[in-house]
């Protein structure tokens, strides 16, 4: 095969396998890494039409700077993503948190130390899988490679105003998803301060936390559909910002 064709191939690998270490679904801690390898040397041949012919560099210095611009770029197109799929870890911990339920002994894993984080996580990492993430992530580093072709860089300042915004957005979305339970949260130390000024002798705490725990668990049974359906429609519309 000639040079430019293994050329354009390795580029090709190196973007894909460093967007799969980070890209939520497929780049979670629990998939082996022998299975993200073998998913960026599957993907490999399927995008690299998309790039054309590329010659290899004849420097060594050439082919350190060509091979770093693509990782940055990889993980740069996977963390843009991971940063939308954030949003639930960010608002199951408030969620937790405003629920008196963060203390809850639960199994730790890299999203949240919670058992609501968990399951939620886990969950909406599961809906997204049946939803069709897999081929949303393919046309992902599809539109990549045509927004940022190969062995290039983008401006920093474009691609640093495109992080910030989609931490914006990130943050956003985490507010909406935990916004009926501190709201809730907040009603409950309201009315939980009126009663305690009108009946000092009350224990108010000791009867109105249980109370309040187990309407947060209601209101998270109900909700959670709702929840975890607003968050999956926010990652799979997600696009990448356009070059300016």
């Amino acid at each position: 095969m000639p040079d430019w064709f293994d050329w354009s191939l390795i580029l090709v690998y190196a973007r894909l396998q460093a967007a799969l270490l980070v890209l939520p679904g497929l780049g979670e801690r629990v998939v082996p890494g022998r299975v993200k390898i073998a998913l960026a040397l599957a993907l490999t041949p399927l995008l690299a039409g998309q790039v054309g012919l590329r010659a290899m560099p004849g420097q060594p210095i050439g082919l350190i700077a060509q091979i770093g611009a693509e990782t940055v770029l990889g993980l740069a197109t996977g963390m843009m993503l991971r940063l939308m799929a954030l949003a639930i870890d960010i608002a199951t911990t408030a969620i937790a948190a405003t629920a008196s339920l963060s203390q809850i002994m639960g199994v730790q894993n890299e999203a949240a130390p919670h058992p609501i984080g968990n399951m939620l996580h886990l969950g909406g990492i599961a809906i997204l899988m049946a939803l069709g993430l897999p081929i949303m992530l393919v046309q992902l580093l599809a539109d990549s490679f045509a927004i940022w072709p190969p062995a290039s860089l983008p401006r920093v300042e474009g691609l640093t105003m495109a992080v910030i915004g989609i931490v914006t957005d990130s943050f956003r979305l985490a507010l909406i998803l935990a916004a009926p339970f501190t709201l809730g949260g907040f009603l409950y130390q309201a009315l939980s301060g009126v009663i305690s000024r009108v009946m000092p002798a009350l224990p108010v705490v000791f009867i109105g936390a249980p109370a309040s725990i187990m309407l947060a668990l209601i209101a998270l049974t109900v909700l959670s559909p709702m929840l975890i359906a607003i968050w999956a429609d926010a990652v799979l519309g997600f696009m990448l910002p356009a070059p300016r």
